[in-house]
């Protein structure tokens, strides 16, 4: 008997987690449309454009439910976002009981992260998403040539492959 209690309570199994899944952003078709018109000033006048993205994110998964238009400068090659601007961006989202889960930002030709991108980046922390859109955005509502990446602490941006981005349409 002895022996069976031994068995039953002594050594336990130690538990081992599987791979983490992979980053997965996910975006309503109507913050799509949001983001867009966030950006069309600057699409039209061939300046890179800025959004950010508000929802909810659990680090691994991000859900986007709106997109916001900061007060921002902008050129053909440059954006840029005020600490007041983005205080702003923040208040509207806590508001709202959301979270500044990401920005977008338009680049006059391909999309990628440059050194500049990550540098300006105003609000870091991991499951945060930045999204690069080429030439200016002119390809919205639809994402093709888009760079996208998740902010995975230590490691920094990390990109996530377009495979892991989904739209969820209006009406299902």
């Amino acid at each position: 008997m002895r022996d069976l209690i031994k068995r039953m309570f002594g050594r336990q199994q130690t538990y081992k987690p599987g791979p983490a899944p992979p980053p997965r952003v996910v975006l309503t078709e109507s913050s799509i449309d949001a983001l867009s018109e966030c950006v069309d000033s600057e699409r039209r006048r061939h300046h890179e454009g800025i959004a950010y993205l508000l929802g909810q994110t659990d680090g691994t998964t991000t859900i986007v439910v709106a997109a916001i238009r900061p007060e921002a400068t902008t050129t053909r090659g440059s954006f840029s976002v005020s600490a007041v601007a983005m205080a702003q961006v923040v208040r509207t989202a806590t508001k709202a009981g959301l979270q500044v889960v990401g920005q977008v930002h338009t680049h006059p030709g391909e999309a990628y992260h440059s050194d500049g991108d990550v540098e300006g980046a105003r609000i870091v922390y991991r499951g945060f998403v930045s999204i690069v859109l080429p030439d200016y955005g002119r390809w919205l509502p639809a994402l093709d040539g888009a760079a996208c990446y998740i902010f995975r602490g230590d490691a920094g941006f990390v990109e996530i492959a377009l495979d892991n981005i989904g739209i969820v349409p209006a009406r299902l």
